[in-house]
Order: structure tokens, then C-alpha cells, then sequence
């Protein structure tokens, strides 16, 4: 009987309880991203400004200024 539980029961409890928590940890992590305002930047090649995203336009894969760049 001891065997039952030690070598069965108890693994089978260990790995669903460890997977429960995983998918709350994890589900957790998304929701703290979505809520999230930080906004995304980018380098612009020209200048080497960070700039956020909507400051930005996307040229040949890589990200430009909108307006002005910051060495012109």
C-alpha cells in the first residue's frame, strides 16, 4: 500500500499541482504585460535617439525619424 501512494499518487499530485501553478504564475505574468505602459522604443539608424514606435517609420527593416533627426 505504502508503494501506491509513495511511488504513484504522490508524483501524480506533485506534477498537477506543480502544473496549476505554473499556468497561474504564467497567466499572472500576461496580465501584468498587457497592463503595462510602457511603451515600446526603438534606435533610429540616422541619429541613435530611442524613440517610441510612433515616433518612428520602418525603412528597409530598420527604424528612421519621423520628422527631423536629432543630428540634422
Amino acid at each position: 500500500m505504502n508503494f501506491i501512494v509513495v511511488g504513484v499518487i504522490a508524483p501524480l499530485a506533485y506534477f498537477l499541482l506543480r502544473l496549476v501553478i505554473k499556468s497561474l504564475v504564467q497567466n499572472f505574468i500576461l496580465n501584468l504585460n498587457r497592463k503595462s505602459n510602457v511603451a515600446e522604443v526603438k534606435e533610429c539608424q540616422n541619429c541613435g535617439v530611442f524613440k517610441p514606435v510612433k515616433e518612428l517609420k520602418k525603412v528597409n527593416d530598420s527604424f528612421q525619424c519621423l520628422d527631423k533627426c536629432s543630428n540634422e
